[in-house]
């Protein structure tokens, strides 16, 4: 993607999802006009710009800046700033973790219809020490969320109903709530998905769906996927265990290699803004002739 196929004029109209897909190919060379459009006060680029520095997208990772630019579209109205501030204070990216403030965050946004803060404050909620005294505090978000068409969420019901949290264990209707976020793509729930019908003798669909949800799942996700499909003395899983731990090598080596260009992009820019500085006495001489 060049500068040119996405004008300053076009990121006023977007949101902050369709900026994230514009970016997703080449964020490197689009990292200037996000952050010119940031700094004139479009929301969605501001979300997308702090995302940028807390992942070193296309730029040098920095969190607290990340954090800063999260703070100033929330206080502009923006409901994605209020959930990315909410995700910073609770998992302390850039400042101190405070999961009261970041419970504070994510409902004001889930009370205005942020699926993304329902899911959080949900998924904060169940972490909380007293979740299992009122699970239904964390489910009525998930619900909220799922309904929204959040497939996260949707597992997390499926989670729900089939450990009986708050309610009569439902391994029927569980299963229904996995099929439905593995529909959507979420690769946990893929993975519970094809767990219950492996359980249910349906190898066959259950091995298809633990291989979709490895190429989708992220690193930490592999990780525990192998070890259990490795645990299951089947050949035909343990095999899916390897492309998993290949998929967190790959991810990995990724992950690396993008770093290694943003740091060496930041550093090319540096060298460019230091060559076009006027030599100090250079003006000077010039007076003297």
């Amino acid at each position: 993607m060049s500068d040119e196929r996405i004008s300053y004029s076009a990121l006023k109209g977007m949101s902050a999802d369709e900026l994230r897909a514009r970016l997703s190919a080449e964020p490197g060379r689009s990292a200037a006009l996000v952050r010119a459009a940031a700094h004139n006060g479009i929301k969605s680029a501001q979300v997308v710009f702090g995302q940028m520095l807390l992942d070193g997208t296309g730029v040098a990772r920095d969190a607290e800046a990340a954090c800063r630019w999260f703070v100033i579209a929330a206080d502009a109205g923006s409901l994605d700033g209020v959930n990315m501030v909410g995700r910073c204070h609770e998992k302390g990216w850039g400042v101190p973790c405070d999961l009261a403030e970041a419970e504070r965050r994510y409902r004001a946004a889930a009370e205005e219809g942020h699926a993304w803060a329902q899911f959080n404050l949900a998924s904060l909620l169940v972490n909380a020490d007293d979740f299992a005294a009122d699970p239904a505090r964390a489910l009525h978000w998930f619900v909220r969320a799922a309904r929204q068409g959040n497939p996260k969420a949707m597992a997390m019901i499926g989670r729900f109903l089939e450990q009986g949290w708050g309610r009569p264990a439902d391994p029927v209707a569980a299963r229904r709530w996995y099929r439905r976020a593995a529909l959507g793509g979420d690769y946990r729930g893929q993975f519970d998905y094809a767990r219950t019908r492996y359980e249910d003798g349906a190898a066959e669909e259950a091995r298809i769906w633990f291989a979709r949800s490895i190429e989708a799942g992220v690193p930490d996700f592999c990780r525990l996927a192998a070890e259990g499909l490795r645990a299951s003395g089947d050949p035909a899983l343990q095999a899916i265990a390897d492309r998993a731990s290949e998929r967190v090598r790959q991810t990995d080596a990724a992950q690396a290699e993008a770093e290694r260009r943003a740091a060496q992009e930041m550093a090319a820019a540096r060298a460019a803004a230091r060559s076009s500085r006027p030599r100090r006495g250079f003006g000077r001489w010039l007076r003297m002739r």
